[in-house]
């Protein structure tokens, strides 16, 4: 995906995600609707287009009975992102999705953990490019930092993510 017009710039802000992201995780939980076999079809789909990469269900280790949940059931879907794919779904997402939200200013600094890991939620998929199936579902970004003994705050506005 070429989003910055020159070459050599975005070789530069390529090297910089690589320096400053260990890897970003999405991920979504789906328990409430496990019995719903389409449903957990349509997400794993779902993930699998947005992020290019074949994602992985998270199994309930525990049966707890308030929850009526049983060891074995689905309680969520995640993919790990690393390296090129990386790469080109932060450029998805600062460039072309982010932007898409409605009156978006910028993510709060409150939101980065004490090991400088970024985590946001987006409601809705459809704000994704390109995505045109009917499905209402709400996923979870971790965007994690590889551990550098430098301000945070600074490494994420170094790779131009929207921080307040």
């Amino acid at each position: 995906m070429k989003i910055i017009e020159n070459i050599f710039d975005e070789k530069l802000f390529e090297n910089n995600i690589k320096s400053c992201l260990e890897k970003i995780i999405i991920h979504t939980g789906v328990a409430k609707q496990n019995k719903d076999k389409n449903f957990i079809k349509n997400v794993f789909e779902s993930i699998k287009y947005i992020t290019g990469q074949k994602p992985t269900f998270s199994k309930i280790k525990k049966s707890i009975s308030n929850f009526k949940s049983k060891i074995g059931e689905i309680a969520g879907i995640y993919t790990t992102l690393r390296k090129n794919q990386m790469i080109e779904f932060y450029k998805k997402l600062v460039f072309v999705v982010i932007p898409k939200i409605k009156e978006f200013k910028g993510f709060k600094s409150s939101s980065i953990d004490r090991f400088g890991n970024f985590h946001f939620g987006i409601e809705n998929i459809s704000v994704f490019p390109d995505f045109f199936k009917d499905i209402k579902i709400g996923f979870n970004i971790s965007i994690i930092t590889k551990n550098l003994k430098t301000n945070y705050l600074n490494i994420l506005k170094k790779i131009e993510f929207p921080i307040e």
